[in-house]
């Protein structure tokens, strides 16, 4: 069973996550004036097919909004390395390369369930902040991620494989989830 297209899918998905996660960390004041930074904690959801997710910052900064992963110069990107955050305050951006390897390592060693046909991976990194705008301007600082994916597989219906578990890399999962979670530090 390949898990190529879907690890490398995962692998943005996570890194949106992760970059959201880190952006809002930066991000994630509520006020107008600049925060004095500190550490934070991150908390991020997405169905882990790539389109990014919502993200809740606490801590140092206090900040929500959504998650996606776009290329160096922050343009939307499937296969980006970076992920920006845009927060209600500003917006964030992380460099989620480390993570995407990561989750790409933990695909390579799943073992899905053929009883369910499901899997999960579990993978962390540390992601940098790379810059921020807005309230968070002059962000720098990382946060350690950790990113749980699951995804429930069809059955083929016909032929050779029919009731088999369908793990091919154009199908569809039935249902997907991605949750995030990390912590980190930033400065202004």
């Amino acid at each position: 069973m390949s898990f190529r297209f879907r690890r490398s899918r995962l692998a943005i998905a996570l890194a949106s996550a992760v970059a959201v996660t880190a952006i809002g960390a930066a991000a994630a004041v509520a006020t107008t004036t600049t925060p004095p930074g500190g550490s934070f904690r991150v908390f991020g959801v997405s169905n882990a097919l790539g389109g990014g997710g919502v993200v809740l910052v606490t801590g140092a900064v206090g900040d929500h909004g959504r998650s996606q992963t776009v290329n160096k110069a922050g343009k939307p990107s499937s296969n980006g390395t970076y992920v920006k955050l845009t927060l209600s305050q500003g917006t964030v951006m992380l460099n989620q390369l480390k993570l995407g390897m990561a989750i790409n390592k933990a695909f390579g060693k799943a073992v899905p369930n053929t009883a369910t046909c499901s899997v999960s991976v579990v993978a962390s990194a540390t992601l940098p902040i790379v810059s921020g705008t807005g309230l968070y301007a002059g962000a720098s600082g990382s946060a350690h991620i950790t990113v749980a994916l699951g995804f429930l597989q069809p059955r083929y219906t016909s032929g050779a494989k029919s009731g088999q578990c369908n793990f091919s890399n154009n199908t569809a999962p039935i249902s997907s989830r991605q949750i995030v979670y990390g912590t980190g530090t930033v400065t202004f």
